[in-house]
C-alpha cells in the first residue's frame, strides 16, 4: 500500500519492523523501487536478500530487477542478472524476462543482440516481446530489421493496426513514401479501425475521462495550455521529441 502511495520512507520503515520476511515482501521491496526508478536501492536491496538464508529469489524477482535495468538504460547488470538466474538460482527464465532483456537491448541500440536473444529462446516468442523490438527499432531508425520483426508480427496476429501504424509512422521518417502507402492500405484493408488512446483521473469522487485530441472538457483550454508550458519547460531543459530526433538522422540509416 506504501509502495502504491509513493510513500518510500514508509514503505522502508515498515519492512525493517518485520520480525520475519518471505518471498513476498522482500520482492514487494524490490519491485517497490523499481517502479520508482530508485535502481541503486534496489540492487541494495536485492544483495540483502542474498545473504539471508531462509529466502531465495525468484522469478518475480528477477522480472522485477530486469524491469529497471531497461528503464535505466543498465546492459551490463541486466545480463548479469539474466545470467544469475540460470548459473545461480536454476531458474529457467520465462517470456517476460526475455522480454525485458529484448526491451534492455532495444533502448541500448543493440537491436542485432536483441534480435538473436529472441531467436534462442526456448519457449515461443509472442507478439509483445516482438513489439518491444519494433518500437526500438523505429526508435533507432532501423527499417531493415523492423521489416523483419513485422513479418513476425504480423503471422501471430494478422489483423494488428497498432503494429502496421508503428511501421507506418517508421517508413513515413525514413521518407519510404511507397512502403508508407502500402502499409496503409493493407490497414484499410483489414477493416479494423484502431482505438484512440484513453486515460482517466479521478478528483474528488468524479471520474474524467480523456482520449487522443479530445477538447470535450469543460477545463480543455486550460488543461492544454498546461501541457503547452510543460512541453517549453521540458524543450528547455534539453529534451529533444522524437520526431525530431530521428528525422535529423533517417537518411543515414538504412
Amino acid at each position: 500500500m506504501y509502495w502504491k502511495c509513493g510513500a518510500v520512507e514508509h514503505a522502508d520503515k515498515m519492512f525493517d519492523e518485520m520480525p520475519q520476511r518471505d518471498a513476498i515482501s522482500w520482492n514487494t521491496m524490490i519491485s517497490g523501487f523499481s517502479r520508482h526508478g530508485r535502481r541503486q536501492e534496489m540492487f541494495q536491496m536485492f544483495e540483502r536478500m542474498k545473504e539471508t538464508t531462509e529466502v531465495k529469489a525468484e522469478h518475480a524477482t528477477f522480472t522485477a530487477l530486469l524491469s529497471a535495468c531497461s528503464h535505466g538504460g543498465e546492459v551490463a547488470m541486466g545480463w548479469k542478472y539474466f545470467n544469475s538466474m540460470t548459473q545461480d538460482y536454476n531458474l529457467e527464465p520465462r517470456v517476460e524476462h526475455y522480454t525485458c532483456m529484448v526491451d534492455l537491448l532495444g533502448r541500448a541500440g543493440n537491436l542485432n543482440q536483441a534480435y538473436d536473444l529472441i531467436k534462442e529462446m526456448p519457449c515461443s516468442p509472442d507478439d509483445r516481446i516482438w513489439g518491444s523490438l519494433l518500437g526500438s527499432c523505429k526508435n533507432h531508425g532501423n527499417v531493415g530489421l523492423a521489416r523483419v520483426v513485422a513479418s513476425h508480427i504480423f503471422e501471430l496476429d494478422p489483423t494488428s493496426i497498432g503494429y502496421r501504424t508503428l511501421l507506418s509512422n517508421l517508413y513515413e521518417e525514413s521518407g519510404r513514401w511507397n512502403e508508407v502507402s502500402q502499409v496503409r492500405t493493407e490497414i484499410r484493408d483489414t477493416g479494423v479501425r484502431k482505438q484512440p488512446g484513453c486515460s482517466w483521473i479521478e478528483v474528488d469522487n468524479n471520474i474524467h475521462t480523456f482520449t487522443a485530441a479530445d477538447c470535450s472538457h469543460p477545463l480543455c483550454e486550460e488543461i492544454y495550455a498546461t501541457l503547452e508550458s510543460l512541453s517549453v519547460e521540458i524543450k528547455e531543459e534539453g529534451y529533444v521529441p522524437l520526431s525530431q530526433s530521428t528525422a535529423v538522422g533517417s537518411h543515414t540509416k538504412d
